[in-house]
């Protein structure tokens, strides 16, 4: 299936995401590059709790959290192009958590300015967050 790369960006990563905090990558410089490539140096994360953190702070806290959650399974849905163009992209997304037999959900927004040297041609900018009760 085709997706748009800003998508494609979020599944990618949220894939990385899974692998990094579960412990299944190795824990080193080459794999966390991954991360560090996708993210715009001016990124802000919003959380669901309403904290707001930059990019080293997010960064730091990733790379801390290595192998922090066994098991873990993490997923996006619903994905949705809100708005593209050469320069930018706006996606909505589900992100889906399950840690031990709890799963959570929020509902995200992703702002991504293009980027010729991020693994999908996106950087991720800007992320806003918010707590969604699951169906």
């Amino acid at each position: 299936m085709f997706y748009h790369p800003a998508i494609q960006e979020v599944i990618d990563l949220h894939t990385f995401f899974e692998a990094w905090l579960g412990g299944t990558l190795p824990e080193n410089d080459g794999e966390f590059a991954r991360f560090t490539a996708a993210t715009d140096p001016g990124f802000t994360l919003i959380s669901p709790d309403g904290a707001t953190l930059d990019a080293a702070a997010v960064a730091d806290w990733i790379r801390q959290a290595h192998g922090t959650r066994p098991g873990f399974r993490l997923w996006t849905t619903d994905h949705q192009l809100r708005y593209a163009d050469d320069a930018c992209a706006l996606v909505t997304y589900l992100e889906w958590q399950t840690r031990a037999d709890v799963t959570t959900c929020r509902i995200s927004t992703a702002f991504f300015v293009a980027a010729p040297g991020a693994p999908n041609g996106f950087a991720w900018r800007h992320v806003h967050e918010t707590w969604r009760t699951p169906d």
